[in-house]
């Protein structure tokens, strides 16, 4: 199986129980089967041996709508050159855009580097505190429930898509439109049972992703379901190429970049340049574009 090199096909099919309910009896039973998964076949990666606020934010950015193969060589080389709050908040963004190459969504990456620079007043940490949590750039409901559990073992709701995916499956396996708050209702309930939070949701993560495998994908029957628009001629290739063309090459005049990017229209490419700088992505003066300095 992918991602789980000991677990067969066959073995994998052990793990498939006919759905759940939310009689007590049935809810220990769903946790057993859960962590017994785990215990035996759960995946392991660097970000899940620490409880580093740090390395604990930088992995859950770096995974939003991004598979773990793509992640970890990152993860692995961000370290390197910044293995502390401080130290990323000192670095270019110039340089940042350069290394998250290949990571997309790059406003993630901006975003990064204001949080962490927002620690500096924490003494370079986050605290354990919910609302601070909360108000870092681009830290939404689920990466601060991550952050919550991962660091500190508090007992947050996190949805995520593989662990939607469990819970639909599980307990909602012929409900259409289901609507997020009943999964969260019921990831209280479960959360009452747990005294590891952050096994149980690493848990629930990869029994979500066997089931990605084995099963249709259930998450077409949350009422959230949203496909995601093609990347291919979409503005979010344009801007990433424009980023990429500036931190990779340097300066540019609008001549240079629309032949470079001569495959798009020149009032796309015009309006993604204005949207980059208007949020702070890009400089322009006197003709001439370059990555945003501080």
């Amino acid at each position: 199986m992918n991602g789980f090199p000991s677990l067969t096909e066959t073995e994998a099919a052990i793990y498939l129980r006919p759905s759940f309910t939310l009689e007590e009896t049935s809810l220990k039973e769903f946790r057993s089967l859960i962590l017994q998964f785990y215990e035996h076949h759960g995946r392991r990666f660097a970000w899940r041996q620490t409880s580093d606020p740090y390395r604990i934010l930088l992995s859950e950015v770096m995974l939003q709508q991004t598979q773990t193969t793509r992640v970890q060589p990152k993860y692995e080389l961000f370290l390197s050159l910044w293995p502390t709050f401080a130290d990323l908040a000192g670095c270019s963004l110039d340089e940042l855009l350069y290394h998250w190459k290949g990571l997309g969504y790059n406003r993630r990456a901006l975003n990064l580097r204001k949080s962490a620079k927002m620690t500096e007043a924490w003494g370079w940490t986050i605290p354990d505190d919910p609302a601070l949590i909360a108000s870092l750039p681009g830290v939404g409901k689920a990466t601060s429930a991550a952050l919550q559990a991962f660091c500190y073992q508090r007992k947050s709701i996190y949805l995520e898509t593989n662990i939607r995916r469990v819970l639909l499956t599980c307990f909602f396996p012929d409900d259409e439109a289901v609507k997020d708050r009943r999964l969260e209702s019921l990831l209280s309930l479960l959360a009452e049972g747990v005294t590891d939070m952050k096994s149980w949701y690493y848990a629930l993560m990869d029994y979500g992703v066997l089931l990605k495998q084995l099963l249709p994908n259930a998450n077409v029957r949350s009422a959230h379901y949203a496909k995601q628009s093609p990347f291919e001629n979409s503005n979010r290739q344009i801007r990433g190429q424009l980023i990429h063309l500036l931190s990779d090459t340097g300066a540019k005049e609008r001549e240079q970049i629309q032949a470079v990017l001569s495959s798009f229209e020149e009032e796309r490419i015009d309006n993604c340049l204005e949207q980059l700088q208007n949020e702070g992505f890009v400089q322009e003066k006197d003709g001439v574009y370059r990555i945003a300095k501080d």
